[in-house]
Formats: C-alpha cells, sequence, structure tokens
C-alpha cells in the first residue's frame, strides 16, 4: 500500500518533487473527506430542527433560527452539548441517533488523522531509502560478517 500511495518509480525526473506533490495530495484529500463528513452531518442536524419545528407551537420553544439550529447542530457533532438550545421533544429520537453518529464521527475523524500521519512518514522513509546510496559501510553490515581492527573482513 505504501509503494502504491508513494508511486515514486524508478527514472522520474524529480524524485523530491514527485513525492512532495504526493504528499501534500494525500493530506488535502484526507482532510477534504473529514470536512466533507463534518458538513454533511452538521447540515442534516440543522434540516432536522428546522423540520421538526415546523409543526411545533413557537411559544413553547421559541422560533429557532437557522443560526441557531447549525449551532445546535455543531455542539452536538463535536459533542460539546451545552445545553442552552432548546429542542422539541419530537426530536428526541433523532438526538439519541445524532449523537451516536457525531460521536463516531469525531473518533473515525482523529482515527483518519493518525492514519494520515502515519501513512505521510511511511511515504517519506520510503523515499529517504530509495535516496541511500550503497556505501562499503552499509554492505558490510548487511553481510553479517564481523570485522576486525582494521576495517577488514575477516574470512
Amino acid at each position: 500500500e505504501i509503494l502504491r500511495d508513494a508511486k515514486i518509480m524508478k527514472g522520474s525526473k524529480d524524485k523530491h518533487e514527485d513525492i512532495v506533490s504526493r504528499m501534500r495530495f494525500a493530506k488535502f484529500s484526507q482532510l477534504a473527506e473529514i470536512s466533507l463528513i463534518f458538513l454533511i452531518l452538521n447540515l442534516v442536524g440543522v434540516f432536522a430542527v428546522q423540520l421538526s419545528l415546523l409543526g411545533e407551537n413557537s411559544d413553547e420553544f421559541g422560533s429557532l433560527t437557522w443560526m441557531e439550529s447549525l449551532y445546535w447542530a455543531v455542539q452536538t457533532t463535536t459533542t460539546i452539548g451545552y445545553g442552552d438550545v432548546s429542542t422539541p421533544p419530537t426530536l428526541r429520537w433523532f438526538m439519541i441517533v445524532y449523537l451516536g453518529l457525531s460521536t463516531h464521527f469525531v473518533g473515525s475523524a482523529f482515527g483518519k488523522l493518525r492514519d494520515l500521519s502515519q501513512k505521510l512518514e511511511s511515504m517519506q522513509n520510503l523515499y529517504l531509502w530509495q535516496q541511500q546510496d550503497a556505501t562499503y559501510t552499509m554492505l558490510a553490515d548487511f553481510s553479517g560478517r564481523p570485522e576486525n581492527e582494521g576495517g577488514r573482513k575477516t574470512m
């Protein structure tokens, strides 16, 4: 998977520029995915609150504006939940499901950020490994034969 993501090919004109652009794309795509899910989840919350208020008495709960609905959705999605916005009881089951989805989203977002960090580190390590030239010291280290005092191999 790391080789596929890094896509470092032999004969590439500028491997450094290639790996930098691939790392930048990996960061952008992962952060865009997290942001898109966050936006969709909050929009679902906003519309659910506004739809539930259509049939309610406005004197009992007041009329929540779209901004207050967004405020409630972001609070719930990020699992802060101050409780300063009262919602109608018709939303009780929706809020239970929405809070479960929101909690899953927050945990998933942290997991994706951790995976992104590991993926970028692996791509960087692979690039650095491929940039190394074989030296006599490296070959001696990999051969497994012990060296004597003068630096020469014992046979």
